[in-house]
């Protein structure tokens, strides 16, 4: 005989209830909806073996971090009211997961209140990482301190399109009376018509190059001073990456490409350092700060616990779960050992080379070894978004 399933609320099952839900758990729930946000390629799964193996310390900071960030958000009295839902539900999401864990099994309290929605196939999303650079700057220029580290320009003029009806945003600079696409990396570079007194200089091109791809990092000054740069903004160009150029010019093979093999190249190549840097016409302009390292969200990330993703396939600011590998140490015959790594994160920033849903970068921190898994990790894996359980069902069988 068939069983039938009769899904119970309160322990009053009326008819119209029972179709509510069978529609709310065949159709909207598989999809995840944050606010009024939709990500119809988030799908609900239920195969999901959670298990957090990261520091428990750094999720319960990274918890702050985010609370503190959507505390100002929320904090914006004539905040819309479609974003101001999708703020409140996420910080209701953090609040929920800080609240869980002094609970003895974390990990089946994680289970219990939330569901897991799965970006992708299984397997299907390439992890890489970004951490925090350390270069030796001055705030004069002279024979070793030569290559500039620039702020944001007065002339770099931003537009909000859909204050004219349209979508979008560009950056741009007015020439006459007419708006123009800003200087590009060469120009920049090379002073054509580009006109700033730097911030600083620093030692090293190829570092600055890589402070670029960062977004943030810290300058040790000739008095062992420390001055912490943050990203300010760019100048409207989209990122070309310069290790996709390397494999497809047969310089470097793509199975040996990271951030170590660029380095390396460069070091023994340096008359090419100028063509394939200006092959990405996309700049990055940096502010002096006391804090941070700051995500596009506004967050201070958290290493192990932030990662960068395109805010057009998944939500920005969301808790999500995931599971992939990461670089360990490097063997004697120069592979690279990786261990497991499954990890509560949020979404909290943003990057020029992270596009689609296909994409993540995990934030590694400050040092050497943040450096060693950020310029080795390549690695594909799974990742999930939470969202609260809204109601709990109970099935009975009759």
């Amino acid at each position: 005989k068939k069983a039938i399933m009769i899904i119970s609320v309160n322990q009053r099952p009326t008819k119209i209830v029972i179709c509510l839900l069978s529609l709310l758990f065949s159709a909207c729930a598989q999809r995840l909806v944050v606010g009024h946000a939709n990500y119809p390629e988030l799908k609900l799964t239920k195969s999901v073996d959670f298990r957090d193996n990261f520091d428990k310390e750094g999720l319960r900071q990274a918890c702050l971090r985010q609370l503190d960030v959507l505390d100002r958000v929320l904090a914006v009295n004539n905040l819309p009211a479609e974003k101001r839902a999708y703020y409140e539900e996420v910080a209701d999401i953090t609040r929920t997961l800080l609240s869980g864990f002094d609970s003895p099994d974390f990990g089946r309290f994680v289970q219990e209140n939330f569901d897991f929605y799965r970006g992708g196939k299984t397997g299907s999303v390439l992890f890489t990482g970004y951490y925090t650079p350390l270069l030796y700057g001055s705030r004069e220029k002279d024979e070793r301190y030569q290559y500039p580290v620039y702020g944001l320009p007065e002339d770099l003029i931003f537009v909000d399109l859909e204050k004219f009806g349209k979508s979008g945003k560009v950056k741009g600079a007015v020439k006459g009376r007419e708006l123009v696409p800003y200087y590009r990396r060469e120009e920049i570079e090379n002073k054509l018509g580009f006109e700033q007194t730097p911030l600083l200089y620093v030692d090293d091109k190829v570092a600055l190059f890589f402070l670029h791809i960062q977004g943030s990092g810290i300058v040790e000054m000739q008095d062992g001073s420390r001055i912490r740069l943050n990203y300010a903004d760019n100048n409207g160009f989209s990122y070309v990456s310069i290790g996709r150029q390397l494999i497809s010019d047969n310089e470097v093979p793509r199975e040996q490409m990271s951030m170590e093999a660029i380095r390396d190249y460069f070091q023994r190549r340096p008359e090419k350092v100028d063509h394939y840097f200006n092959q990405n016409p996309s700049y990055v302009f940096f502010k002096e700060d006391t804090g941070g390292p700051f995500g596009s969200s506004g967050a201070v990330v958290t290493p192990g616990r932030s990662i960068a993703a395109d805010s057009g396939h998944f939500p920005k600011y969301g808790l999500a779960y995931i599971e992939t590998e990461i670089p360990d140490s490097k063997r004697e015959d120069g592979n690279i050992k990786t261990i497991s790594f499954s990890a509560l994160v949020f979404d909290q920033d943003s990057g020029g080379a992270i596009k689609g849903p296909g994409r993540v970068d995990i934030y590694f921190g400050e040092g050497d070894e943040a450096a060693f898994r950020a310029g080795f990790m390549k690695n594909e894996g799974n990742i999930y978004y939470l969202k609260k359980k809204k109601i709990k069902v109970k099935l009975t069988k009759m």
